[in-house]
């Protein structure tokens, strides 16, 4: 019974110095891919360090090598707003998808009613008030309007008139000339 025991014992041994084997050999494998990737990235590393000093060289740019590094320790302190700059920016990148179809539904919409408009001559009318308001003569008379309508107050007295002092006034050519333009202006909107 000795020898069984022994015996299994020696198996036990030997199935956990197998598992330690493997164990090691995983290990020393997962080094080995550390190891190789560690040496990939200092020889890219290092050719994209040298081109970018040559390329640097040739066009005259100075690096201070402690401004470099404090850039890097900044922006690896403020690593936490660059993620929330990058959440922020996937936002804005799923609301543009999510409104993309409404966006073009207002287009669609707005382009309907500049049509209806442009139909309508709402432009055309736009576009002859602005040539009379660029028109100095025009202006001049709105500019006239505005100082008689803001300096020519109702008054009692003055205003209290009867028909015979109305018609009298009728006979002075800047009243005849007055209505005769206001008349005109009437007639020209009612076509």
């Amino acid at each position: 019974m000795t020898t069984e025991l022994m015996q299994q014992q020696i198996s036990e041994l030997n199935q956990k110095v197998d598992l330690l084997l493997e164990y090691i050999t995983e290990q020393r494998q997962k080094r080995q891919v550390w190891d190789d990737l560690a040496d990939d990235l200092y020889r890219v590393g290092n050719d994209a360090f040298k081109t970018a000093v040559k390329e640097f060289d040739n066009r005259g740019v100075e690096l201070d090598m402690d401004q470099v590094k404090m850039m890097i320790f900044s922006f690896l302190k403020n690593i936490e707003t660059f993620n929330t700059l990058l959440t922020m920016l996937q936002s804005v990148t799923d609301f543009a998808k999510d409104a993309s179809p409404i966006v073009k539904e207002i287009i669609i919409d707005l382009t309907y009613e500049m049509d209806r408009l442009e139909k309508a001559g709402v432009f055309d009318s736009l576009k002859t008030i602005l040539q009379n308001i660029s028109n100095p003569q025009f202006l001049q008379t709105v500019a006239n309007i505005t100082s008689v309508l803001n300096n020519t107050k109702p008054d009692e007295k003055l205003d209290n008139k009867s028909l015979f002092k109305i018609m009298k006034e009728m006979r002075s050519p800047e009243v005849r000339r007055g209505l005769s333009y206001g008349l005109r202006i009437v007639k020209e909107l009612s076509k």
